[in-house]
């Protein structure tokens, strides 16, 4: 009896998650640096896109909502050391999971990890650019943590992702090379 309660109980909880299931897209701003001094220089912030998919599956009965997504992400950093700059840049293919605690109906906060694929990495300096995709790590893992509001099927999104590990794959770099990345996005589900 208590098996067929239970299975029961599953089948409930699964039709209602599917019921539920909401599928939408994204866009926003990226604002990023890495978290260490490189060759002496203070990084400073770069500016790029975020555009992707994602997944809405509320919990039923509980105030929460797994999210997934699939993001194509621009980071990187900015160096300026005696009016020379030097930008390094990076696009990744990023994989997240998160799960949203909802405050109130239309606002909830959130946190989960993350896993970028880099695509591309350049440095650009002296009005040239130069493929380095070679001496970084082909992954990155990151935490999130951020807010959500939900007006209708609108999202409005802000998020910290903090790289967890080194991407410095070049022996000769004496770097860390570490992400800090602010994220402003908006997005709709249908």
């Amino acid at each position: 009896m208590k098996k067929m309660l239970m299975i029961v109980f599953l089948m409930v909880l699964a039709v209602s998650m599917v019921s539920a299931t909401q599928f939408g897209v994204k866009a926003g701003l990226v604002m990023s640096k890495f978290t260490e001094d490189f060759e002496g220089v203070e990084p400073g912030v770069n500016t790029g896109l975020l555009f992707g998919a994602m997944i809405h599956m509320p919990l039923p009965v509980l105030p929460l909502t797994i999210i997934g997504e699939a993001n194509y992400i621009q980071k990187g950093s900015e160096y300026e050391e005696s009016g020379d700059e030097v930008n390094f840049n990076t696009d990744y293919i990023e994989l997240t999971a998160l799960a949203k605690y909802n405050i109130l109906p239309m606002v909830g906060i959130y946190a989960g990890p993350s896993w970028g694929f880099i695509t591309s990495a350049e440095v650009e300096y002296d009005g040239g650019t130069e493929d380095i995709k070679e001496y970084l790590k082909g992954s990155e893992m990151s935490l999130n943590i951020g807010a959500q509001g939900k007006l209708g099927p609108i999202l409005l999104d802000g998020r910290y992702n903090m790289g967890l590990n080194d991407i410095n794959d070049e022996p000769d770099w004496d770097q860390n090379l570490k992400t800090s990345t602010f994220i402003i996005s908006a997005g709709i589900l249908f």
